[in-house]
């Protein structure tokens, strides 16, 4: 079971750069990814400001995803990372809930929401 949550957690980490970098190249924002799915962006104020101001926040968030969760498949898998899974997790945490304030802020800021 915990592998399975590790993976996803790389999957995850791997998917939200995937999505920083196809933001940053299109312009579009990833619904539901990136910003709430109920976010209505026709009436946006300024949606390459947010891009500018989220893309290295994100980028570093799912970088963040994807070794915590590198870090506890290879602990399922060979063992010996107990402490270091343990330290990422609390560090993983701490980034989510920062992330999600800054997130946050952000689409008030840029978006009007």
């Amino acid at each position: 079971m915990d592998l399975m949550l590790d993976m996803f957690m790389a999957f995850f980490g791997g998917y939200l750069v995937y999505a920083a970098v196809k933001m940053k190249q299109t312009g579009e924002l990833a619904k539901g990814i990136i910003v709430s799915k109920d976010l209505d962006l026709s009436r946006a104020r300024d949606i390459p400001g947010y891009i500018r101001y989220m893309y290295g926040k994100t980028v570093a968030m799912g970088l963040c995803a994807l070794a915590c969760g590198v870090t506890g498949v290879l602990n399922d898998l060979y063992g010996g990372l107990t402490t270091i899974q343990l330290v990422m997790s609390v560090v993983f945490f701490i980034v989510v809930v920062v992330f999600g304030v800054i997130t946050s802020k952000a689409q008030k800021q840029f978006l009007g929401r």
